[in-house]
């Protein structure tokens, strides 16, 4: 590697230009925080992944950047980094385990080469719950995200979860989850105040999931980060078994369907072993050019 290569992936994506978009940087040297973000906002994806190597060719430190800012982990980030090092690096092997250093922890992901791509497994850290949000205190949630009382599936609770990433879980029915947009412009703050950090909308009982931005301005069509959390929250509630593989469906409803498979090991006292797996094509290489690093 020389200089700063982008590569750009598809991940969830059971074909190509299905799934979520992902551009990796391949860097052998330190970028600026300032050009990691900058680079992000070039680029348009919904979230960019910058490596660097750290020990070679096994483990990498991974930076994580939307278009607003860094997150400290993401999950179509981790799939589709570890697809393309598996590529870059293991071209004979069928098999390949990767390590990725973000800022708080590392995650350890398995890549298995299958036709037209690969196929990743991400482990993720035992949920934590934070907090059950109160029924009297679910309307500002509900109103931000545009959703009536009605929408809202009162068989379940909402609640916060996180393997890595903080997400109030809302559940809804297949009205409520198609008709849903974010239609306030404090949610993050509204978010922040229960300890999250994004909301997902999950339909138990289709077993599909939707979330934005927390300004409505991008729809995430596959969220690794937080499939971990909605498996567990299902497997908690009695929607879905211990040690059970199933899909959660996104990006249906924004024209980009994904499909990603979860499985939730362990007991119902202590989940573990929470596997968040998903497809990866390839889809284009490139460099940039070098005068934009002076």
């Amino acid at each position: 590697m020389d200089g700063m290569n982008l590569h750009l992936v598809d991940v969830f994506a059971p074909r190509p230009l299905t799934g979520n978009g992902l551009t990796i940087v391949l860097s052998d040297r330190p970028i600026d925080d300032r050009l990691m973000q900058r680079l992000t906002i070039e680029l348009r994806q919904f979230e960019t992944i910058f490596l660097q190597p750290e020990a070679p060719p096994t483990t990498w430190r991974a930076r994580v950047f939307t278009m607003e800012e860094e997150l400290d982990f993401a999950g179509h980030p981790v799939i589709g980094a570890a697809a393309l090092l598996h590529h870059r690096h293991y071209p004979a092997e069928p098999r390949a385990t990767l390590k990725l250093t973000l800022n708080r922890q590392q995650v350890i992901a398995d890549s298995e080469r299958i036709e037209g791509g690969y196929r990743v497994t991400m482990h993720q850290a035992e949920p934590r719950w934070i907090t059950t949000v109160a029924a009297e205190d679910e309307a500002p949630f509900l109103d931000a995200l545009d959703l009536s009382a009605e929408r809202r599936d009162a068989t379940l609770p909402m609640e916060v979860v996180t393997t890595g990433l903080p997400y109030l879980i809302v559940p809804v029915d297949a009205a409520g989850l198609s008709g849903a947009q974010v239609r306030v412009d404090d949610l993050e703050q509204r978010l922040t105040r229960i300890g999250a950090k994004f909301a997902y909308l999950v339909d138990a009982r289709g077993r599909e999931g939707r979330t934005w931005d927390n300004l409505g301005r991008v729809e995430d069509v596959a969220t690794g980060s937080a499939a971990g959390p909605v498996a567990a929250f299902l497997v908690r509630h009695g929607r879905a078994a211990l040690g059970e593989e199933f899909m959660l469906s996104q990006g249906r409803l924004a024209g980009r369907p994904s499909e990603i498979v979860v499985r939730v090991g362990g007991s119902s006292g202590a989940m573990t072993g929470i596997a968040v797996t998903g497809e990866v094509r390839l889809i284009a290489s490139g460099r940039f050019d070098p005068s934009i690093l002076r």
